[in-house]
């Protein structure tokens, strides 16, 4: 019999109201629209047997089956924090509400466009409690991730990557518009089934796949176009300042030689293109895009393109699940921006021009504090290329005989090169200085990621309230990797570079250079289980292990055993709380769990060879000889984290008060040092041991909360707050320290940070500055704590004064949607932490070799005569509150005005809108993540970038 169609009214409302713009579809077709501000839509063509799926953002999607009736009437209940909500965890997922680990999630929802740079990490700024991400702003800048603060001293202390369930892999290669969901797993029991790898935390990020469209293609296009704009550049001498100061040579030009190395006329754009289509048993998901992100200096560039196809499909009546994935990423890059530390010290009355120059450049020589630094980048030719090549297979066998269990299986490769291409002029400066015509070098170098995983999980809601979730398997990873370069000097022809690199006299001559190398193969092997037990969802428990074993040790200490346990008391399911119907939610957490850490090179136990002397053959002829350049430890074995820690989470006021509460605490034992032995019995003078011991305690408050919600106008504020404190517990022997955070020339050079037994992590290592004396010269205290002139100062006289680490790390996000409009804004702060202001130290005082100085060396330290100390005289409190991006969108649903098009959206973004400090210097957000910094450095300064960002995305 023909199936009835008839003409469907929807009026969908909450409890204040109706609601204008929810989305009313017949489920499993195309067929649907918004409702109008009466909360009103009507649907033709409605199948009498259809259900109906209504859904409106902050609310929980709900269905309806229509059963013949014209007209329905929807309330919809919100759906803030729900319980329900999916996580995802090591080698699976799991409720919200049966979560016993500290565990923060973000949907892409969360994660704001059009905020610039080079990876996803910067629209991840502020939004996770404990995350450090930090990079200078420039187009091709990696991002320094940390997560709880420092987990190691000499092994790696960023976050383990799982891409859609592949461990290892390379943040840089996500798109974020294939990004669904962002999972970090913060504390020891929550992230010990990765064992070795887990140290710093885990970031599992959930790439988009496809879904059922009843066949048809669903195809979205957005674009970006951007411009950036810096600010906030030191204040030097102008010319005419410089003359009348008579700091050095009027060579009688007018130059600002920072406004030199500025790319004014930038411009970004970036194009994505997905493409959905499914049914129900067969679904695909592909994007593409071009994205070309220039910089605020001049060679300073990157394009990128690549593509993604995400696949699942069921056979055999659900019995079997192939899910392929192929990813590929390219990224060509012009890294070769200026140095900035230049552009402050050059005299301003000196061009960097010269018309009657074969180049056009003004190229001098001499001098050893002042170049001319826009020659030197556009004489230098820097092209990288970067190629990620992804793909991977995910195979699910669903034994439907035993409801619950089933096998994954998982195989995974990653390739990635590295091409680089340099050449400078005959004009260059290190080419001029030499007496050449010309330096070429082109390298190259290739990493393989074999990964193979395998585990069997079991979910069992059992009679009584009890509910399982196992899972146990293996795992595999193994990497490889090759390089090699060559290089010539003194070509005839320049315009070639460097596609003729034999034609170089240093070849003939015998001088040119090569060199090529493997990388020691590394290996993983783990096996590992983890269950999870919950009686009614109000207590629960979770136990982990896992056993792996690495071919970074030697064979007898190379197995380590990982585990983790932790449960949960809900608190509101008890029945002294019915009263308290206002608490939706709330959740006691504990957990204890020990990882280690296998990010360190894996040179650090090989037995290296190295052509390290000459010896006489027995023919009488000379001959390198090989030998051993590195100490074999065979006792060297893991560093391990241990750690606990306790939470609450909470949802109040029927969800729209929420959030979590988290204390931590961990140490790290057997800390990998390179420690100083005796030659002989050794051959070389220093060896890889295990020798230390850190701690480091801190805690972290989420709370989030939709302050106003109604028909036309909603308004969500989420703030989080992160403290994190650490301290050396032991070293390798008495009396032992190192030093770091070294302070270059010209000047007396020195450290300002020391790590020894009981240091605080984040302490500077100075001079206490005792005030000037008549004719400028620096005061400083001694041990003793008596004032004597700084030439008389010793490194005992030194002691530990401020701290880089901030007292509290805060994010505030707030979104606003009236009508079809949002509007968005994410903040920072850095609350009470030390920030030692290098360049005042090194530009702020008059007479150095004849180069600029700041503006404040004739002013604020115009009293200063003497030679520059490292001492607190320059630590600054760098409290700040950064605006990080404001972002004001417009929707509009597009069904009623064509069959084709489904809904389009606009929005305009400003990323890094400002700052507020009282900072005297650049910028106080310096690099944190580590034991030797807190500086804001010369060397390396890149300008602050303001972005601006015009985006659109159309559905069809």
């Amino acid at each position: 019999m023909a199936q009835q169609h008839q003409k469907v009214t929807v009026v969908v409302s909450d409890n204040a109201g109706e609601l204008i713009g929810a989305n009313v579809l017949v489920k499993g077709t195309t067929n649907g629209n918004v409702t109008d501000i009466d909360g009103r839509v009507v649907l033709q063509d409605v199948p009498a047997n259809a259900v109906l799926e209504i859904s409106f953002i902050g609310y929980k999607t709900k269905e309806v089956p229509v059963k013949g009736q014209n007209l329905i009437r929807v309330t919809l209940s919100e759906d803030s924090e729900t319980l329900d909500e999916v996580v995802v965890v090591g080698y699976g997922t799991m409720e919200k509400k049966q979560v016993t680990s500290a565990v923060t999630s973000l949907s892409a929802n969360d994660m704001m466009k059009g905020v610039g740079g080079a990876d996803i990490t910067t629209s991840l700024q502020g939004k996770i409690s404990g995350l450090l991400l930090q990079n200078n702003g420039s187009a091709n800048a990696g991002t320094t991730i940390q997560l709880r603060g420092m987990t190691s001293i000499n092994a790696g202390r960023s976050p383990l990557i799982v891409i859609d369930g592949f461990p290892g892999g390379d943040i840089r290669s996500i798109n974020l518009d294939d990004v669904k969901s962002i999972d970090v797993l913060k504390d020891a029991s929550a992230g010990a089934i990765y064992g070795t790898r887990a140290a710093s935390g885990v970031i599992l990020i959930t790439t988009k796949s496809g879904s059922n469209t009843n066949g048809k293609a669903k195809l979205t296009y957005s674009t970006e176009l951007s411009k950036k704009q810096d600010y906030g550049k030191p204040e030097m001498l102008s010319a005419d300042e410089y003359r009348a100061h008579n700091v050095g040579i009027d060579y009688g030009d007018d130059v600002d030689w920072w406004e030199e190395l500025i790319n004014d006329n930038n411009f970004s754009q970036k194009h994505n293109l997905t493409l959905e289509l499914g049914t129900e048993n067969a679904q695909i998901f592909t994007s593409f895009f071009y994205q070309k992100n220039e910089g605020i200096a001049i060679d300073d560039s990157r394009q990128d393109y690549g593509g993604r196809i995400n696949a699942n499909f069921k056979l055999f009546d659900g019995w079997l699940e192939i899910r392929p994935n192929v990813d590929y990423r390219q990224a060509w890059r012009n890294n070769n921006w200026p140095n900035f530390q230049q552009a402050l010290r050059n005299n301003p009355t000196r061009s960097p021009y010269d018309p009657d120059s074969e180049s056009g450049y003004n190229v001098w020589t001499g001098e050893t504090l002042d170049y001319n630094v826009l020659a030197n980048s556009a004489l230098y030719d820097y092209e990288g290329l970067d190629k990620w090549f992804k793909p991977e297979v995910s195979l699910k066998l669903n034994v439907k005989a035993i409801p619950g269990l089933s096998y994954t299986q998982t195989i995974g490769y990653e390739s990635r090169q590295w091409e680089l291409h340099q050449f400078r002029s005959r004009y260059h400066l290190d080419e001029v200085n030499n007496s050449r015509t010309g330096w070429a070098k082109l390298e190259f170098s290739k990493t393989e990621n074999l990964t193979s995983e395998g585990y069997a999980t079991y979910v069992k809601e059992l009679e009584g309230g009890h509910s399982l979730n196992a899972v146990a398997g293996y795992s595999y990873f193994e990497n490889n990797g090759e390089n090699f370069y060559a290089e010539n000097y003194n070509f005839d022809v320049e315009g070639i570079r460097f596609w003729d690199i034999g034609k170089g006299s240093y070849l003939s001559d015998g001088k040119a250079g090569m060199g090529s190398g493997k990388n020691i193969t590394e290996r993983l092997f783990a096996l590992y289980a983890r269950a999870n037990y919950s009686y009614n969802d109000k207590y629960m428990v979770t136990a982990t292990i896992r056993h792996e074993g690495s071919s970074k040790f030697s064979a007898q200490n190379r197995w380590g055993n990982f585990w983790a346990l932790s449960g949960g008391w809900r608190i509101s399911n008890e029945k002294f709380m019915e009263k308290a119907d206002w608490v939706n939610d709330l959740k006691l957490r504990f957990g204890y769990g020990v990882t280690g850490n296998n990010d360190f090179s894996s040179s650090f136990m090989a037995n290296v060879l190295g052509s390290d002397a000459y010896w006489m053959l027995p023919n009488g002829t000379w001959a390198y000889s090989y030998g051993k350049t590195q100490n074999i430890n065979e006792n060297l074995g893991w560093e391990e984290k241990k750690e606990w820690n306790i939470g609450l989470d909470f949802s109040f006021f029927d969800n729209r008060l929420y959030g979590k509460f988290d204390y931590y605490r961990r140490k790290i034992d057997n800390m990998i040092y390179e420690v100083k032995v005796p030659q002989p019995p050794f051959t070389q003078g220093t060896q890889w041991q295990n020798i230390g011991a850190m701690e480091s305690k801190g805690w972290e408050f989420e709370i989030g909360g939709d302050i106003i919600r109604n028909k036309d106008f909603v308004w969500t504020s989420k703030v989080n707050l992160a403290h994190n404190t650490g301290k050396i517990l032991t070293l390798w022997g008495n009396n032992t320290y190192y030093n770091g955070n070294s302070f270059p020339t010209p000047g007396t050079p020195g450290d300002a940070a020391r790590m020894e037994e009981g240091s605080t992590i984040g302490s500077f290592y100075l001079w206490k500055f005792a005030g000037f004396d008549d004719d400028g010269n620096f005061l400083l205290y001694n041990k003793e704590g008596e004032v004597i002139p700084a030439a008389e100062k010793t490194e005992a006289d030194k002691q530990y004064i401020g701290n880089y680490v901030p007292k509290i790390m805060l994010g505030w996000n707030n979104s606003f949607m009236y009508k079809n409009f949002d509007l968005s804004i994410n903040m920072r702060s850095w609350i009470k932490f030390d920030v030692y202001n290098m360049i005042n130290m090194y530009f702020g005082i008059q007479g150095i070799d004849e180069c600029n100085v700041l503006k404040e060396a004739y002013g604020k330290f115009n009293h200063i005569r003497g030679e520059k100390q490292i001492c607190d005289y320059y630590l600054e409190d760098g409290t700040f509150l950064k605006i990080d991006a404001i972002s004001l969108g417009y929707s509009l649903s597009l069904k009623e005005y064509s069959k084709w098009l489904d809904k389009l959206r606009i929005y305009a973004t400003v990323g890094n809108v400002g700052m507020f400090t009282k900072y005297s210097g650049v910028n106080p957000e310096v690099d944190i993540a580590g034991w030797d910094k807190g500086t804001e450095r010369f060397d390396g300064l890149y300008p602050l970038v303001r972005t601006y960002t015009l985006g659109l995305q159309i559905s069809f």
